[in-house]
């Protein structure tokens, strides 16, 4: 598919700053951006229930598989309090979920074929007395010839209470399964960990994630790439915030055919990296309103350019006093809201938050969002974790400061190549016994540090210890290096 010039479309990244109640008048280069419904939200002291995955994903999960290839999805039943009586409750494929959830968020998604899906037990499931979850349900699929390689499709699932005492609120009576079907191509699918690279776009061609392969298995090492980075820009004559591009990035979007395109038809994520640009417009000081017309943007961004996700950094903002409209002090709530409104309204985005300045600690009960009588935490918003390279002692436990997200997403232990950030082997052993992810900063085979020994390691010798400790294999590199070409 011919991806859009930036030039032509970078104007409809703005989006008007809440003024007093409401927004301001848009202009003709703006967007009309319709806040999230937020009406069907309800808390009560009932025993309310509500879905989630094995990996404590709530309401959606996001599902990768190859053409013609099935796959079996388990699911649970969770509940606000202890039963006092065992409850029985029923799912069942049902095209209204989807079509309410597309319709609230403006999305187009299809569905996943009926026929090509088996709920065990006849979708039947039991919450026992005395319990808050529930036995397992696995949802079994088949990535059928009528599926269209590299579009995503939906599983629209709708529960009803059987019998007992469970309440089942109407915006957590639904679950969706985003499924992507995947190219039977080259791929980097090697199980258990992953590894991605942070490449400055400014030096670095992102092709240079093909170079890898792993000896034994043939498959390629790198999992994803961040593109880094773009910026949120203010414009200081209209006080509209928009997503900027570089003119760096701006070529590699723009030539998505060229540069992107390879490395997600070998399963590779590309994400795109966003922060502050010397302004007071950050990831972390957006109101809460702007925060979702943000969002919105976001996602036209990932739409546009067939991105995977988000990579947020709290860095190089400029504080103004006092706060202008439209924006509150920087806080991890402000960072944790925008986060979550860009999950909500993109379930398949990979969130990655760089656990920096603001994103250090998003424990508080300001970085929980209330959501039909469930609070939504870390655990729902952030996909993976990136630790700073400077504070990896403060950062490898994220037990207290990301509550609730599983250990095999975090991504502890991060090296900087540029500045010689080796990783010691006792902590690639513990991302592996994690099954985590690890981010690489800097990686460049036209870098010094490639094969130049740069205190006491080069980029060669750690990456073939990642893949030596993390998938048991030897690296091979094909020695065709691409140099920035643009």
């Amino acid at each position: 598919m011919k991806i859009a010039s930036i030039n032509k479309i970078i104007g409809l990244f703005c989006f008007p700053i809440l003024i007093g109640a409401g927004f301001s008048a848009c202009s003709e280069t703006e967007i009309d951006l319709k806040p999230l419904d937020e009406s069907k939200y309800e808390i009560t002291g009932e025993q309310n229930g509500y879905f989630c995955d094995e990996t404590g994903k709530q309401d959606f999960s996001v599902v990768e598989i190859r053409s013609g290839n099935s796959t079996t999805l388990n699911i649970y039943l969770n509940a606000t309090k202890k039963a006092e009586s065992a409850s029985v409750i029923e799912l069942k494929y049902d095209q209204s979920v989807l079509d309410s959830y597309n319709a609230s968020t403006d999305n187009e998604y299809q569905a996943f074929p009926q026929d090509a899906v088996l709920l065990d037990a006849g979708g039947s499931m039991t919450l026992a007395e005395g319990q808050q979850r529930s036995n397992t349900l696995a949802v079994n699929f088949t990535a059928v010839e009528s599926l269209a390689e590299g579009t995503t499709y939906v599983i629209p699932l709708k529960a009803s209470v059987v019998s007992g005492p469970l309440k089942l609120t109407e915006s957590r009576q639904g679950y969706l399964i985003f499924v992507t079907i995947q190219k039977n191509l080259g791929d980097c699918d090697k199980g258990g960990c992953k590894v991605y690279t942070c490449m400055e776009i400014n030096n670095t061609n992102p092709l240079n994630n093909l170079c890898f392969t792993l000896k034994n298995s043939g498959k390629y090492l790198f999992d994803g790439i961040i593109l880094f980075c773009d910026n949120i820009i203010l414009d200081q004559a209209t006080g509209t915030v928009h997503a900027g591009v570089n003119d760096n990035i701006m070529h590699v979007l723009n030539n998505h055919e060229k540069y992107l395109k390879p490395l997600r038809d070998r399963g590779m994520k590309v994400i795109l990296g966003i922060e502050a640009y010397w302004t007071h417009a950050s990831i972390a000081n957006l109101s809460e309103e702007t925060a979702r017309a943000f969002a919105r943007d976001l996602k036209i961004m990932c739409d546009t350019y067939e991105l995977d996700g988000i990579f947020y950094d709290d860095e190089y903002d400029k504080a103004q006093v006092p706060t202008p409209p439209g924006f509150v002090e920087k806080s991890p709530e402000a960072a944790a809201r925008l986060m979550y409104e860009v999950k909500k309204i993109m379930p398949e985005c990979i969130n990655i938050s760089y656990v920096y300045n603001n994103l250090r600690d998003l424990s508080s009960e300001g970085c929980f969002f209330e959501d039909g009588g469930v609070k939504q935490g870390p655990s729902y918003y952030v996909d993976y974790t990136y630790a700073d390279y400077h504070t990896l002692a403060q950062d490898e436990d994220l037990t207290n400061t990301y509550p609730g997200l599983p250990k095999n997403r975090w991504g502890m232990y991060s090296q900087e190549f540029a500045l010689g950030y080796w990783a010691k082997d006792g902590e690639l052993e513990e991302i592996k016994a994690n099954n985590g992810i690890h981010f690489l900063f800097a990686y460049d085979p036209f870098r010094e540090t490639f094969n130049t020994d740069f205190k006491g390691s080069t980029q060669l010798k750690e990456i073939g210890k990642i893949a030596n400790v993390l998938f048991e294999d030897e690296a091979v590199y094909d020695s065709n290096p691409y140099r920035k070409d643009w």
